[in-house]
């Protein structure tokens, strides 16, 4: 057996194979890597909160099966955060005291920003969630957090660069929650829609869930948009609006961003969804083929799984991939070394989950596509071609 010193021991994460050597018993395996998550599995974002689970806990099933990470099983550690702050970091805290962990989910982005000085502090575990957030798609303020996707602002320019490729100088209105997650992509939006030199006629602001809206129905009706946005909304109050709008003999099309766009929630509404549009990072064409993509439905056999699962596989297989390659690279598990082979993922093969080849710009994965929802067929249809948002655009 070749000699190792104690640093490669430690870089290789084998010190608790050193210790059980050591006490006598036998070195069977190399230890597992800990996987550390507080997803809201109970209270309003349950049904996301377990479907991310899901997703994660299925593509570390996928790896273990497959021989996991340098011969090193994957252990998923998930407690139920509730959807509550400070929950989750109470989670965070018990969880990486009792294992080492190089890798945590968190579940929204009030947890990501209030863990993130202690995240920096530590430099030993990077991060990644359900946060889609702007604000955290910044290196030098989020070090060491990744978004499995575009961020909001960057799924706003998707939904307005495929407005702008249907009809130059459409006619535009915003409407969105009255909360920090609502107004996060607002101004980014303006910009962009002046940019492509689109009319946006109207911006209006709601509470956030199910609330009367017919006066704002009134207000989009006397605009008259081609377009119609919603962001910071789950589902309601979004069938409500175009509900009303039909009613009213209006023709607009009606969008919106990542998490009012979903298969399951789109079947709940029903008829009133019919023809909504809205942007996606993953891939839901049927006839996508790939090595993840065929996981995916092998473990899923006759379900229908919402955006949130996709988000959590979307997690876990980059984080795979950061630990494969800080691993072979040699490489102690700390956050500098992860997040660096984080940055190196560069038209990256995701096996079928995103649709093309994706890139980190940022601390972001900027690569979105529209899709359309069919009532009739339950289910969302491709409407564009992958759009990705460069940081020069």
């Amino acid at each position: 057996m070749t000699r190792l010193s104690r640093r490669a021991f430690h870089q290789l994460g084998l010190g608790a194979a050193l210790v059980s050597t050591a006490s006598g018993r036998a070195f069977a395996q190399a230890p597992e890597l800990v996987i550390g998550a507080a997803n809201p599995m109970s209270g309003v974002f349950a049904f996301a909160g377990v479907e991310g689970f899901e997703g994660g806990r299925d593509h570390f099933e996928f790896v273990n099966k497959n021989g996991g990470v340098a011969g090193r099983r994957i252990r998923y550690v998930n407690e139920d955060s509730g959807y509550r702050v400070d929950n989750a970091v109470a989670i965070f805290t018990r969880i990486t005291s009792q294992h080492q962990t190089p890798v945590f989910f968190g579940d929204s982005t009030g947890f990501q920003k209030a863990i993130n000085p202690e995240l920096n502090r530590r430099g030993t575990t990077v991060m990644a969630g359900a946060s889609f957030a702007s604000e955290i798609d910044n290196p030098q303020a989020f070090p060491n957090q990744w978004i499995p996707g575009p961020n909001y602002s960057d799924q706003m320019r998707v939904l307005l660069r495929y407005i702008a490729s249907q009809k130059k100088g459409a006619s535009v209105v915003f409407v969105h929650s009255d909360t920090e997650f609502g107004r996060d992509p607002i101004a980014a939006g303006e910009a962009e829609a002046k940019r492509l030199e689109l009319n946006l006629v109207e911006k209006i602001v709601t509470q956030p869930g199910s609330v009367d809206v017919s006066g704002d129905v009134l207000k989009i009706r006397r605009r008259n948009p081609d377009y119609v946005i919603f962001h910071g909304y789950v589902l309601q109050p979004i069938p409500e609006f175009m509900a009303q709008a039909r009613q009213a003999g209006m023709t607009s099309k009606f969008m919106g961003t990542f998490y009012s766009t979903d298969t399951v929630l789109m079947n709940r509404a029903g008829a009133a969804a019919d023809g909504y549009m809205g942007v996606s990072a993953y891939n839901f064409d049927p006839a996508a083929t790939g090595t993840q993509i065929d996981a995916i439905r092998a473990a899923n056999a006759g379900k229908t799984r919402t955006h949130a699962y996709y988000q959590g596989w979307t997690n876990a297989m980059l984080a795979v991939e950061v630990l494969k390659r800080t691993l072979a690279a040699n490489e102690e598990l700390n956050a500098v070394n992860m997040m660096k082979h984080a940055r190196s993922i560069k038209n990256y093969d995701t096996g079928g989950v995103v649709g093309v080849p994706i890139t980190m710009t940022g601390n972001s994965f900027p690569h979105g596509r529209v899709y359309q929802y069919s009532a009739a067929d339950k289910m969302l249809k491709p409407a564009s071609d992958w759009i990705t948002i460069s940081a020069s655009s």
